[in-house]
């Protein structure tokens, strides 16, 4: 296969959200990229969103060595796209639930200090260096608010209010729109305003189309970024794709009917991730669609309820909650994802593991963001 048709393979596979095949890396003529040194190559590398880099790896043995190396990682530092991923953590023995926010840095949190908002139970999205935080409740009562968080600078905003006050609701960013459904109040005034979109150029709401599935008393977790220009949510026993060109809506069912599945989801380069309590590790084999487990992982008993995942750097991170001494230990599992002999097999590798941060008892992580787009 000539590199063009090999580009436009890699290139359908991406944008189908279907399981790249096995890459053998057949012998290809020099391009006037790959030819050029190292150096010139990364800072030009460097400069491409990773959402792109599933496809660079596909381009050369040269390309998926350098997209997965430590000093393209330094080099996209230098530039000021230095990945990370964000936590928050909630003090449930403070009578006022106090906010904590930390990022990953140096393979440890460090706290970021800012005003904690007031609402509870909202639902979180990162988009570039802003943390939005959507609906929540204040006193039990469910809020239309949004509040917005600038990582850098750990100033908080308060952004235009939704339509209609929601909490437990899901989230996706397709086309540098923010969708937002479920979790809204279940009366006659809402039942044509289950989803609703932000335009984050505009800073303006609309209803979005609405979905074929009723989302009103289903309380959602939801993958950070979008696949395929739709959105994956999940709940207690499956994982709903919503379409928001048309609002059509597909299901898929979670391993073992989503019992002892953890809550949170995970996409890493256009795949789904889900922790089971028996299974361990499992990915979603959209092509063949079905559930398999990660190979050459030994994950299994991980606690779910004090289980979260997040992506890192083209990597998959779980962060775990250990009560330890009087104490409580957040311990990250580094784990590198590969294509194994054929596309039916995903290998998992542990890179590292240890704690990143201890927090007195009472603390737990109530969000967990990466930064998909940069």
């Amino acid at each position: 296969m000539n590199p063009k048709n090999q580009d436009m393979s890699a290139a359908a596979a991406f944008t189908t959200n279907q399981p790249p095949p096995p890459n053998n890396d057949p012998s290809q003529p020099p391009s006037s990229l790959t030819t050029l040194p190292n150096d010139l190559v990364l800072n030009i590398l460097a400069r491409v969103t990773r959402y792109h880099h599933p496809i660079l790896s596909r381009v050369s043995k040269k390309f998926r060595s350098l997209v997965r190396s430590s000093e393209l990682r330094m080099t996209r530092s230098l530039q000021g796209n230095e990945d990370s991923f964000y936590v928050c953590l909630r003090d449930f023995n403070s009578p006022s639930l106090t906010y904590h926010l930390f990022t990953l840095h140096q393979n440890r949190l460090v706290l970021i200090h800012f005003p904690p908002p007031r609402e509870q139970h909202s639902t979180a999205i990162m988009i570039g260096h802003e943390i939005y935080l959507v609906g929540g409740h204040i006193h039990r009562t469910p809020c239309k608010s949004m509040s917005i968080i600038d990582s850098r600078s750990g100033e908080l905003r308060q952004g235009p209010s939704m339509r209609v006050a929601r909490r437990h609701a899901a989230v996706g960013l397709v086309d540098e729109k923010i969708y937002v459904f479920g979790g809204g109040q279940h009366d006659e005034h809402n039942c044509n305003m289950q989803a609703e979109v932000f335009d984050t150029k505009k800073q303006t709401w609309d209803v979005a189309p609405n979905p074929e599935v009723d989302f009103k008393h289903i309380s959602m977790s939801v993958v950070s970024r979008s696949l395929d220009r739709k959105i994956y949510a999940k709940n207690n026993t499956h994982v709903v794709v919503y379409d928001p060109r048309n609002g059509k809506c597909e299901k898929i069912d979670l391993p073992n009917g989503g019992l002892y599945c953890s809550k949170s989801m995970c996409e890493v380069e256009n795949v789904i991730y889900i922790y089971c309590y028996y299974f361990g590790l499992m990915w979603y084999d959209s092509k063949n669609l079905e559930w398999r487990a990660v190979k050459g992982l030994k994950l299994l008993g991980y606690c779910l309820c004090r289980t979260t995942m997040v992506e890192y750097n083209g990597k998959l991170a779980i962060l775990r909650e250990l009560e330890h001494m009087g104490k409580t230990d957040i311990w990250c599992s580094m784990i590198a994802l590969e294509w194994g002999w054929s596309a039916l097999e995903i290998v998992g590798k542990i890179e590292w593991s240890h704690p990143i941060l201890s927090v007195p008892p009472g603390y737990q992580i109530v969000h967990c963001l990466g930064r998909p787009y940069y």
